[in-house]
């Protein structure tokens, strides 16, 4: 089992003094911690793993055509379906052996990460970017505010201090698939701000990180997600806050959605 800490998002707003500390701690020891009294909905995290599940079973042919090629949007890798080794996360280690499908904030205008998606509907895959953005708006809303907060009181800060950089936060947000036997993300670190990780329970763990020497797997918890902290939030920390590589290896089928969490302005508080 992990060993990483249980946070629950009730205690930081009724037991503040306690649950930031234990949250100072874990972001400064591994930068990883699940979260518990989150509010996302759990019928509506299986809603979006079953249809999840039947997008990436499609063809080819039709996934391809949500692929960057096709994306309005800039810049256009943000955005879409991308196929397996379609990606590489760490270059010794080769393609990822994975599928996956990016949605973000669509706003108008050139700026990076802003115009519109192309996103298939309940045409082509029922339910599945409706989920998405309903799990994104509910991701935004209940999570990234009193965790953004928190975080930078556990650095002894007002708790405020970066609201200014978040008026229009940018988001990458992500459905992966593994196939069953082999199934890879390579060794990285997220480079943004913070990511929240939903896992399909299985019982063999995949996620693993890499702290204090040695690689450490991160089983699911019932009822937690999993968040970690990024390169911007370690670099506005002044190295403070760690973002610790981690890695995704599959024995069998599984899939997730995760949220990274960015802000649009380039100063540093």
């Amino acid at each position: 089992m992990s060993n990483l800490p249980i946070i629950s998002l009730a205690d930081l707003a009724n037991d503040p003094n306690r649950a930031i500390k234990q949250l100072g701690n874990a972001c400064r020891d591994s930068g990883f911690f699940y979260l518990i009294d989150h509010g996302l909905s759990a019928a509506l995290i299986e809603e979006h793993i079953h249809s999840a599940h039947a997008f990436f079973r499609l063809p080819s042919a039709l996934k391809a055509a949500y692929g960057h090629a096709h994306q309005p949007g800039f810049p256009a890798t943000a955005r879409g379906y991308v196929g397996e080794r379609g990606e590489i996360l760490h270059p010794s280690e080769g393609a990822d052996l994975k599928q996956h499908f990016d949605w973000g904030i669509d706003r108008p205008g050139q700026s990076p990460f802003s115009g519109p998606s192309l996103v298939p509907d309940d045409a082509v895959a029922p339910g599945f970017t409706a989920s998405a953005l309903a799990l994104q708006q509910a991701v935004m809303g209940r999570l990234l505010m009193p965790l953004r907060h928190a975080i930078v009181q556990a650095l002894g800060l007002p708790a405020s201090l970066l609201d200014a950089h978040f008026g229009q936060p940018t988001l990458i947000q992500r459905s992966s698939y593994y196939p069953a036997a082999g199934g890879t993300a390579g060794r990285h670190t997220d480079n943004g701000f913070m990511t929240v990780l939903i896992q399909q329970p299985l019982p063999q763990p995949s996620l693993s990180i890499f702290t204090q020497g040695q690689w450490q797997p991160v089983p699911c918890v019932d009822g937690a997600v999993v968040i970690n902290l990024g390169d911007m939030l370690a670099r506005w920390s002044g190295a403070r806050l760690v973002s610790t590589p981690h890695r995704v290896q599959h024995c069998q089928a599984q899939q997730g959605c995760r949220w990274r969490s960015l802000s649009t302005r380039t100063s540093t508080p």
